[in-house]
């Protein structure tokens, strides 16, 4: 199965590939420069600074591993609970969100997006729940978005109880919502 952003196991899987594309790109630097190390007995030559501009892509690509590294991502259990009411209504869920502003970082396990309502859950301790709510909508006015309710939470059990008041909303706007889905994954690692 195909994972993207949005879906469970994205992250995890993200951070296998930026993992072994930052080691290729490495050792494609290092296959270059010893190539021509041995072919000419010394490191004065063109295929050094092959080498050398090949770390340039290769660096650029270890700064995304380590982003992905840094990022955490949602737990089976998490994943397991929240499903039943993804399966259960037409409730359109995110999984494995991590937003990036200038001065925090906020890792979202799951996200529901219905009607004029987000509403996401974060399974780090150390995320800031207000800084998120604003940051998520701040990103959501930024880009034409007023008058929606954005809200975080820390306690799963909360974060249920609100997915089950969502989830009785008669109401749907399915093209808005996956235009919201949209905005919050492009704005996601």
């Amino acid at each position: 199965m195909k994972r993207t952003k949005g879906c469970y196991g994205y992250l995890q899987r993200q951070k296998k590939k930026e993992v072994v594309k930052t080691i290729a790109y490495f050792a494609l630097s290092l296959a270059i420069f010893a190539m021509g190390y041995f072919s000419t007995g010394t490191k004065t030559n063109l295929l050094t600074i092959v080498a050398v501009l090949g770390c340039l892509p290769a660096s650029k690509s270890a700064v995304s591993m380590f982003m992905y590294l840094k990022a955490g991502v949602c737990s089976d259990d998490c994943y397991r609970e929240v499903e039943k009411y993804e399966e259960s209504d037409d409730t359109l869920i995110l999984y494995d969100l991590y937003l990036t502003s200038y001065l925090k970082n906020f890792q979202i396990s799951a996200m529901a997006v219905k009607n004029n309502a987000l509403c996401g859950y974060t399974e780090d301790a150390k995320c800031d729940l207000a800084a998120g709510e604003k940051h998520i909508a701040d990103m959501l006015r930024q880009n034409g978005y007023d008058g929606l309710t954005v809200k975080l939470f820390r306690d799963r059990a909360k974060f249920i109880e609100r997915l089950g008041q969502m989830n009785g909303q008669p109401e749907r706007m399915p093209e808005k919502e996956q235009t919201l889905a949209q905005l919050i994954k492009d704005i996601s690692l």
